[in-house]
């Protein structure tokens, strides 16, 4: 039995990376369910998961780290972590400026994060981070389709 065991070792690291490859798929399910219920009609312009969020500058304390997704959709920003069922939405009216950076709060995060600075619900400037995959592609995104009409608003 204990040479089953010595030559069949790539069988127990099969399960383990089958099990997680399974646990990742479940997670992404049971958040396309969440959103399907949450969001069901409205179109999503752009989706990610296995998003960072390092917290707002108006929150006092060093940045804190959550993982969860982030979701454009035509009327707003919305992140929602995956642990703590923490939410945060941003919504075009209130957002100012999309940018890349490295740092909020003044700490440096030593990664490049996408910067929004925003409106927030105190009608003070704030700003969230979020570390998140292409953030070109997410800043084009979020430029012309949220803050291009916050911009003709202005300029009329």
């Amino acid at each position: 039995m204990h040479n089953l065991y010595d030559n069949q070792q790539w069988i127990f690291i099969a399960l383990i990376f089958f099990g997680i490859i399974g646990y990742i798929a479940f997670i992404r399910w049971r958040d396309h369910q969440w959103i399907e219920k949450r969001f069901s009609g409205q179109k999503v312009l752009a989706m990610s998961f296995g998003v960072n969020y390092f917290g707002r500058a108006s929150e006092p304390g060093k940045p804190r780290k959550s993982s969860g997704f982030l979701m454009l959709l035509p009327n707003q920003v919305f992140y929602r972590s995956r642990t703590a069922r923490l939410e945060l939405s941003i919504p075009s009216n209130k957002m100012v400026q999309v940018y890349p950076d490295n740092s909020i709060k003044g700490y440096n995060l030593h990664q490049s994060v996408m910067i929004i600075d925003f409106i927030n619900e105190n009608d003070d400037r704030d700003s969230a981070a979020f570390k998140i995959p292409y953030p070109p592609q997410w800043i084009h995104a979020i430029e012309n389709n949220l803050l291009k009409e916050n911009t003709e608003i202005i300029n009329k």
